[in-house]
C-alpha cells in the first residue's frame, strides 16, 4: 500500500512539474498580398531642400488588401538624389483599398528627384520623391 502511495505522489509531482513548463508556441507570420500598388498616386509630407535634414512621411494607395497586420520592413535608400531613407511603418491592412506609409528622413544632397523602388505584398513599384534645391541668398544690386 505505501509503494502504491509513493508511486502516486511521484506521478501527481511529475505531472504538476510538465503541467507548470511553458510550451513554446510557433508563430508563423505569413506574408501580406495586395493586387496593386499606385506609386504615382503617393502623397508626401512637406517640401524637402537640399542640404536640409528632413523627416517625413510619404503615402502609397494599393487594392486588394485581406485586412492582415505587417511590419516594418527593413527600409530602402533613395537613388537620384541620395541621403534619404524610406522605412515601412507597421499597420494592418484595410479590407480592399487603403495606403501604407514610409517614414523618411535624412539630408537630401542636390535638389531634384529621390527614387525609392518599394517592395510590398508581392507588388513592386518606384516613388518619386521631389526634392527642392536649397534656397540661396539673393545677391545685393550692383553699385550699393
Amino acid at each position: 500500500m505505501r509503494t502504491i502511495k509513493l508511486f502516486g505522489l511521484g506521478l501527481i509531482t511529475l505531472l504538476g512539474f510538465q503541467a507548470c513548463e511553458k510550451e513554446e508556441e510557433s508563430v508563423s507570420v505569413e506574408p501580406v498580398t495586395i493586387s496593386d500598388l499606385t506609386c504615382p498616386s503617393a502623397v508626401f509630407s512637406g517640401v524637402a531642400r537640399a542640404g536640409v535634414t528632413y523627416n517625413g512621411v510619404f503615402t502609397v494607395p494599393y487594392s486588394g488588401g485581406d485586412g492582415s497586420s505587417y511590419t516594418s520592413d527593413n527600409g530602402v535608400s533613395s537613388t537620384g538624389v541620395t541621403g534619404l531613407s524610406a522605412v515601412l511603418v507597421p499597420g494592418t491592412l484595410a479590407v480592399g483599398s487603403g495606403m501604407i506609409t514610409y517614414a523618411v528622413g535624412g539630408t537630401p544632397q542636390t535638389g531634384g528627384v529621390a527614387s525609392f523602388v518599394i517592395n510590398f505584398g508581392g507588388q513592386s513599384c518606384t516613388v518619386a520623391f521631389p526634392v527642392t534645391d536649397s534656397p540661396t541668398a539673393p545677391e545685393p544690386p550692383v553699385g550699393e
